[in-house]
């Protein structure tokens, strides 16, 4: 809470300093529930919150399968590609209109979880089949960033992905105790995966650095992303801003808004099942493990991913799961 004093002084507004308060409230109670509202407030902002209720629940489409970042760590994609494909379909069409000099060039996109356990078990993105609303892109994208691209050659996307791979803890294949599959000190919004005309394998045995394999590409490329990432942000390298072809205003949550609302229907078969990267396979004397939320095993049977077991509930709404790195 900041109350704020101001005067008008010398022709402008200034703040002054003695009679300016600030602190931080709880907004929960020991016992969890939350505190009262401020009444006054609360008529204050009645519409305003109600006007925004109200938008984040207009339609913009429907899915035939569950959209989620569960099993993100052992392959499962979807929620990736989808926002991906939105990228790369606006990139293309604004290289038609806009910068023909670059038509010969593959786009690729790239994604990361924004939400895959890294807060607690809660931290994930999960959408039902069925009707998709603004408030469910916006659990897809997270952050106001607006869409940028680069232009980076072979080498600049295998840096990328070697960057982002240092999601993974290095494997031991030969240690009988369990190992933990996922570096929990690695932010999951740095682990990018990249899509389009592209393939390739992390090999979790490696060093940071050496573990991306079977990579297949050609020339140059134009990679979409982000603003935060283009302009240098989580210090991937060769980007800094300085190999930025297009720029834009219009943010990637919104541009993932306006490619559901033109597709309608969003079914597994055509936007849930690029599995572009896989891991090296590589068999292991004991158990490679990791943690995500409880419960939902079945959502990673249903896509597909016969690799992952169940090992144990913890009991604080996460389970431990093992995954064999080699299927």
């Amino acid at each position: 809470m900041i109350d704020l004093a101001l005067a008008y002084q010398d022709g402008h507004w200034q703040v002054q300093r003695d009679a300016t308060h600030a602190e931080v409230r709880q907004i929960k109670n020991p016992d969890g529930t939350s505190v009262a509202a401020d009444e006054d407030m609360e008529h204050l902002v009645r519409d305003e919150d109600a006007g925004t209720i109200a938008y984040v629940k207009t339609p913009i489409g429907r899915s035939d399968y569950p959209v989620n970042t569960y099993f993100v760590a052992a392959g499962e994609t979807s929620a990736l590609q989808l926002v991906n494909m939105a990228q790369r379909d606006y990139v293309e069409k604004y290289i038609k209109s806009n910068l023909p000099q670059y038509a010969s060039l593959p786009v690729l996109s790239s994604m990361s979880p924004l939400k895959a356990g890294f807060g607690g078990p809660k931290d994930y993105t999960d959408i039902a089949p069925g009707p998709l609303a603004i408030n469910n892109a916006a659990d897809l994208y997270l952050y106001p960033n607006t869409l940028t691209a680069v232009k980076l050659s072979g080498a600049g996307v295998k840096a990328w992905l070697e960057k982002s791979a240092g999601w993974f803890d290095r494997i031991d294949p030969g240690k009988r105790e369990p190992q933990e599959l996922i570096n929990l000190r690695f932010p999951t919004y740095n682990f990018d995966v990249l899509q389009g005309d592209l393939a390739y394998a992390i090999d979790v045995t490696k060093p940071d650095g050496q573990r991306i394999a079977d990579l297949r590409y050609h020339g140059k490329f134009i990679v979409v992303t982000n603003n935060y990432r283009a302009s240098g942000g989580g210090r991937f390298p060769g980007l800094d801003g300085s190999n930025v072809v297009i720029s834009t205003t219009d943010a990637n949550r919104d541009v993932l808004i306006q490619y559901v609302k033109a597709q309608g229907e969003l079914t597994r078969a055509r936007h849930g099942t690029d599995r572009n990267w896989h891991f090296v396979k590589v068999k292991t004397a004991g158990p490679v493990v990791f943690t995500s939320a409880a419960g939902k095993l079945e959502l990673a049977q249903a896509a597909g991913l016969d690799n992952v077991t169940l090992v144990k509930d913890k009991g604080d709404g996460s389970a431990i799961y093992a995954i064999d790195l080699s299927k």
